[in-house]
C-alpha cells in the first residue's frame, strides 16, 4: 500500500549494472520502463509493416490506422515520408508511457519531466536540421515577417518570431507532463479514497467509488489519447513550417 500517490512517479534504484573507476552506472524502474515500451513501440511497428500486402484484421487495423494517420499529416511533402518512422516511433512510444501508468503497479514515463523534455528537445532539433537541410541559408527567412511598414515594428515581430520558436520544445515537453502527473495523481488519490472508506460505508464503497474511478479511469485514457496526437500533430507542423519558409 503506498503512503503517497506521487509514490507511483519515483524513481527507484534497482541493481548496479557495473562500477567504473568508483562510478556506479544504476540500473533504475525508468530504464526498464523505457526498455519495455521501446520493444512494444517497435513490435507495433513491425506488425503494419509485415502485413502491409494482407488485409488488416483485428489489432492490424489499429496499426494501420496509426500509419494512415502519420501519413495523412505529411500528405503532399515528398520529403517527410522519411520522417515517418521517426513520428511512427513517437507516436507509439507517448501512447504506451501514457497507457502504462494507468495499470496496477505501473510506472509513468511521461511523469517524468525529463523525459518529456527528452522528447521535445529532441523533436525540437530535428526541426531545426530539417529546417537548416531543406532551406540552407535561407532558414532565417522563418523569423522575418513581411510586409511590415514599420522599421521599429519589424523588429518588434523578429524577436516574438524567435521567442516563440524558443518557447515550442518547453510548451510541448510541459504539457505532456503536466497532463499525466495530474491525472495519474487524480486517480490514486481518488482509489485510495475508496480504500480509506472501505470499512465505514459499504454501500458508497462497492458502488459511488467505484463508478468515480471507472468515470475518471475513462477521462484519463481519453487524456493520453488526446495528448499523444497533440504532441504528434504539434510536431509534424513544425517540421512542415520548415519546409514551407519561404526562399
Amino acid at each position: 500500500m503506498m503512503s503517497s500517490p506521487l509514490e507511483q512517479f519515483q524513481v527507484m534504484y534497482l541493481f548496479c549494472l557495473c562500477q567504473i573507476n568508483g562510478c556506479k552506472i544504476l540500473f533504475l524502474n525508468i530504464d526498464w520502463a523505457v526498455i519495455l515500451i521501446i520493444v512494444a513501440a517497435l513490435y507495433f511497428i513491425i506488425i503494419p509493416l509485415r502485413f502491409s500486402f494482407v488485409i488488416p484484421y483485428g489489432v492490424t487495423y489499429f496499426h494501420v490506422y496509426v500509419f494512415n494517420f502519420v501519413v495523412g499529416l505529411i500528405t503532399g511533402r515528398a520529403r517527410m515520408i522519411q520522417i515517418t518512422p521517426y513520428i511512427a516511433m513517437l507516436f507509439y512510444f507517448i501512447l504506451i508511457s501514457n497507457l502504462q501508468g494507468l495499470l496496477p503497479y505501473g510506472f509513468t514515463v511521461t511523469s517524468q519531466l525529463f523525459v518529456t523534455f527528452t522528447l521535445s528537445v529532441s523533436t525540437f532539433i530535428g526541426v531545426i536540421v530539417v529546417g537548416l537541410f531543406c532551406n540552407k541559408n535561407y532558414f532565417i527567412n522563418y523569423f522575418l515577417p513581411s510586409n511590415v511598414p514599420n522599421k521599429a515594428l519589424f523588429y518588434f515581430l523578429v524577436f516574438i518570431e524567435i521567442l516563440s520558436f524558443l518557447i515550442r520544445p518547453f510548451s510541448l515537453g510541459i504539457r505532456l507532463f503536466a497532463n499525466m502527473l495530474a491525472g495519474h495523481t487524480l486517480i490514486y488519490i481518488l482509489a485510495g479514497f475508496s480504500f480509506s472508506i472501505a470499512f465505514k460505508f459499504m454501500f458508497l464503497t462497492l458502488i459511488v467509488p467505484f463508478l468515480i474511478i471507472a468515470s475518471v479511469m475513462l477521462l484519463e485514457f481519453s487524456i493520453a489519447v488526446i495528448q499523444t496526437y497533440v504532441f504528434i500533430v504539434l510536431s509534424v507542423i513544425y517540421i512542415r513550417d520548415m519546409l514551407d519558409t519561404v526562399h
